[in-house]
């Protein structure tokens, strides 16, 4: 009886966090959401950003445990300053981009902070799954998150709440079963680090951006289940 009565409180507390969360996304056009990939090798340093990213987070900024969310990056929209070596890293011998056409980090919680406040930087750690190259591994990334409650002074980039995200990690290219050919020895480093940055507003996701179920009360743009058809955060 006690059990059940124990899984009946956390499940109401599940329920009420999902119920007070707020749903925020990005505008997939601002080029200034973008995510960075850095190698350093000994004969070469090479940086390439992706722009136009997505992201989608149902977040309750006063109980973050139940968070959920989903970034999208497009590996077609990777550029390194060089035209022919970007066609390269598309390439099916490396990222294979007409294959695996997206790197994704699904969220699936947040810890090192229990909320977050108004233009308060946080230093948290979000757990989740990244995919790149059709491989996907569980890990855990440092990451800030600032919220910005709607103001005159917020207008200015965004309409609406903002949520703020910035994250570093590292991954290494093997692990995502991504070979180093030959010729680029020397030249790309199997460690990269990865760099995510944007800016996500609750206005984007009250205009429909993030559910393509329109207005139902039932669509949950963060649900884990697959066949959900309101859920563009479901893993592919």
């Amino acid at each position: 009886m006690k059990n059940i009565s124990k899984y009946l409180v956390l499940s109401l507390f599940a329920f009420l966090s999902i119920i007070n969360a707020q749903t925020f996304s990005v505008d997939s056009k601002d080029g200034r959401n973008q995510a960075t990939f850095t190698s350093e090798a000994p004969f070469e340093k090479i940086v390439g950003v992706s722009s136009g990213l997505n992201a989608v987070a149902m977040i309750d900024i006063n109980d973050l445990s139940n968070a959920k969310g989903k970034v999208t990056v497009p590996i077609a929209n990777l550029k390194t300053g060089i035209s022919l070596r970007d066609e390269h890293l598309r390439s099916e011998n490396w990222l294979n981009a007409e294959k695996y056409p997206n790197a994704e980090f699904m969220l699936t919680g947040i810890k090192g902070a229990k909320k977050l406040s108004d233009q308060v930087q946080t230093n948290v750690t979000l757990t989740g799954k990244f995919s790149v190259h059709g491989v996907t591994k569980d890990i855990s990334v440092p990451a800030k998150l600032t919220y910005f409650k709607e103001s005159p002074k917020t207008k200015a980039r965004a309409e609406g709440n903002l949520l703020v995200v910035d994250t570093k990690f590292t991954i290494k290219l093997a692990d995502y079963n991504v070979q180093i050919p030959d010729m680029v020895k020397g030249k790309l480093s199997e460690d990269v680090e990865v760099t995510v940055n944007f800016i996500a507003s609750d206005a984007n996701a009250a205009a429909g951006a993030c559910n393509p179920c329109g207005n139902k009360s039932d669509a949950n743009p963060c649900s884990m289940k697959k066949s959900n058809p309101c859920n563009p955060c479901a893993m592919k």
